[in-house]
């Protein structure tokens, strides 16, 4: 290879993840952490998938249990130690309605491993919970794989520190920063798959 295409190929190599930067910087700027944040709908399912990540999410779950919407639970990373089998029964769900996804290390995965499992205990519905500036990612990766599929799937909102108006806090610009980040990545792999 001559000097001159080692030249362009190293620019290319370069360029495209500066204008991923800057594509995301600019999406950052105009879209504001508002965007990040869908509102749930949860709908009476067969089960409640609760996302591993953060506080909140599986005490919602339970909220959700109690009420009646699903019969069962799905704890994906159950192994975090938010979203345990010892933490869901201690809040008063019964361990016989538990399944147990322990693998997963990301959104897509938690995903993934859900709609196996829904797959083989036949489980056509359930309510997703994760927290509010996790909905736009979450609800968007759920909705790619499980689009080739007849299950129906509606979204709960547990609460978080996250504001969504107001002056940003560091918390609140490093959550934007990451998931517009991983929203990007995410956007990119569904592309190329």
């Amino acid at each position: 290879m001559n000097k001159r295409i080692l030249i362009r190929n190293l620019f290319i190599a370069g360029l495209v993840p500066l204008c991923l930067l800057i594509i995301l910087i600019i999406t950052y700027s105009i879209l504001g952490r508002e965007h990040l944040v869908i509102e749930g709908n949860p709908q009476k399912s067969e089960a409640i998938i609760v996302l591993s990540g953060n506080d909140g999410r599986l005490e919602h779950a339970v909220k959700l249990y109690q009420k009646g919407y699903g019969e069962k639970i799905i704890l994906t990373n159950a192994t975090e130690p938010t979203t345990t089998i010892e933490e869901a029964i201690k809040l008063g769900i019964p361990e016989e309605v538990i399944l147990e996804e322990n693998k997963a290390t990301s959104t897509y995965e938690n995903a993934l491993f859900s709609k196996d499992i829904m797959e083989k205990r036949d489980i056509t519905s359930a309510v997703v919970v994760t927290s509010d500036y996790h909905t736009l990612r979450s609800r968007y990766t759920f909705e790619t794989i499980f689009s080739s599929t007849d299950m129906n799937l509606s979204y709960a909102v547990a609460p978080s520190p996250f504001e969504t108006s107001g002056k940003m806090n560091e918390y609140d610009k490093r959550i934007v920063l990451s998931e517009y980040t991983k929203l990007t990545g995410y956007w990119l792999r569904f592309l190329v798959t």
